[in-house]
């Protein structure tokens, strides 16, 4: 589960900083500069560019619960992935529009930045987070009891906790080598990663409700080499950023 959980961050990490924001910079014909975990610094500033970051991360998320949903993985491993996938995209991205929203800051606050009337399209911001985070979490307990539950030892309180958890861990140590100084650890990477705290309620609420589920985890010596080796190239190569 965390080896799962920890490729999951990794991938909806890229998909907003270099599928998004990076992608939307060569498509405007900037030149991508930087790509760290955290951001990615393009020699254009644009609202596309801004808002293709969590664009991008809300699609893959979609993507994500749509693969699991509908055509799901025969290895509990593979489908575990699917569900933080989406889970840790859809809260970061969705999440963002609260931030955003309240306080003005962030790729949501750049792309309405100028819009008037201001205070129209920030409390428009706040609404939309609501609603979608709301929906995301029912969306996370639906995929959790369907694609994942069945007669192992594991809990999703246990599983939700412990996927959480890894992220923010993830996230923290990746930023500690941030080119920008380690203060990005607090002012990008953990409310990137623990703004999933949705993902920790689903699961602690699913457990509260059924104390009788379970899931049907089953070891994967190959998804755990590989998760795990997907976080150390996170952290050693994301994590310092690469120079374009």
């Amino acid at each position: 589960m965390i080896a799962a959980a920890a490729a999951a961050y990794a991938a909806a990490d890229i998909a907003h900083e270099g599928l998004g924001h990076g992608g939307a910079c060569l498509l405007e014909g900037g030149r991508l500069l930087v790509l760290s975990t955290t951001y990615a610094d393009c020699s254009l500033s644009t609202r596309f560019i801004d808002g293709a970051g969590p664009t991008a991360g809300i699609i893959v998320a979609l993507l994500a619960w749509l693969w699991v949903r509908l055509v799901p993985p025969r290895r509990f491993a593979a489908r575990a992935f699917l569900v933080c996938l989406y889970a840790f995209a859809i809260f970061w991205n969705v999440g963002y529009m609260l931030k955003s929203g309240l306080f003005d800051a962030g790729d949501w606050a750049s792309v309405i930045r100028g819009l008037q009337p201001t205070l129209f399209w920030h409390a428009s911001l706040v609404a939309a987070g609501i609603v979608f985070y709301a929906l995301a979490m029912r969306f996370l307990a639906h995929a959790i009891r369907t694609r994942l539950a069945g007669s192992g030892e594991g809990t999703p309180r246990g599983f939700a906790i412990a996927a959480y958890g890894t992220a923010a861990l993830l996230s923290a140590l990746a930023a500690a080598f941030d080119p920008r100084g380690a203060a990005t650890i607090l002012g990008d990477a953990l409310p990137s990663s623990l703004g999933a705290v949705g993902f920790a309620y689903v699961g602690w609420i699913m457990s509260r409700r059924d104390p009788a589920l379970r899931l049907a985890a089953t070891p994967s010596g190959s998804w755990q080499v590989g998760g795990f080796a997907v976080a150390a190239l996170f952290i050693a190569v994301l994590g310092p950023g690469l120079r374009f």
